[in-house]
């Protein structure tokens, strides 16, 4: 897969990054409900979306993803 083309036609949101952001420094979605003044259900949903978004398996390749495409460095 090009992930390049495929992000700039993979449009973020600024809590969608901001949560890359914190899944790449492994926090877990309680912790990032409570880093961002959110349930843990609506972190785990924001992560759900950025996996089909990005077309990632797991949160690996997600923060994989982010750091080639230059979203988190």
């Amino acid at each position: 897969m090009n992930y390049l083309s495929f992000y700039t036609e993979t449009r973020l949101s600024l809590r969608q990054v901001e949560v890359i952001g914190l899944i790449a420094d492994g926090l877990s979605s309680a912790e990032i409900g409570e880093k961002l003044c959110m349930s843990k259900r609506t972190a785990e949903g924001i992560r759900a979306e950025l996996l089909i978004k990005t077309g990632a398996n797991n949160s690996a390749a997600l923060v994989a993803f982010a750091f080639r495409n230059g979203i988190i460095k």
